[in-house]
């Protein structure tokens, strides 16, 4: 029951992520008839994928701590790639995907291999925040521990819905940036 709540917290967060992200938008565009027709659909498929979502809870511990590992050490690397050795944000995020999507290659028939190469890759979006935005690498921590948490607690959840990963960087940045906000 715990966990089932957890998961629907977590679907909660990414939902009010989104809504923030809209909200914003229409507040800048308030006389943009074509933008406000558009955020309402938006929020319409929202609440329809709410509800068509299936919540669904298991208990893998290990699997969940070292998940949100990988999502860090993505987010690190990508992050040092673009700050330190002048890689743009999009050729570091590639490279460690590119790196990393050969590993399950060279480990099979194991199921934990086979989970890396997304939390890595989800890390890497983490790791593509501007270095205004992430001033330094306890940001990029900050940021990658709550996309990891995000991301082992929709697991299971919007399946066949394309930018999952890149959404759940987003809203990982948001929450870091939110209490980062809130605490300077």
């Amino acid at each position: 029951m715990i966990k089932k709540r957890a998961k629907q917290l977590t679907f909660i967060l990414i939902i009010l992520c989104y809504l923030g992200f809209l909200t914003a938008i229409l507040f800048e565009k308030q006389n943009n008839y074509l933008i406000t027709g558009f955020l309402i659909i938006a929020l319409i498929l929202l609440f329809v994928t709410y509800k068509k979502t299936p919540l669904s809870a298991k208990n893998h511990t290990l699997e969940h701590i070292l998940t949100i590992s990988f999502v860090f050490f993505g987010a690190i690397i990508t992050y040092l790639l673009h700050t330190s050795f002048g890689f743009t944000a999009v050729l570091a995020a590639s490279v460690v995907g590119l790196v990393i999507s050969f590993l399950p290659n060279l480990i099979k028939n194991n199921t934990l291999v086979n989970t890396i190469p997304t939390a890595v890759y989800c890390g890497a979006f983490v790791g593509m925040t501007n270095a205004s935005i992430a001033p330094d690498y306890v940001f990029i921590s900050l940021a990658s521990l709550f996309t990891g948490v995000l991301l082992v607690g929709s697991k299971g959840s919007f399946n066949g819905v394309g930018g999952k990963l890149g959404t759940l960087a987003f809203g990982g940045v948001v929450l870091a940036f939110f209490i980062t906000f809130l605490l300077s």
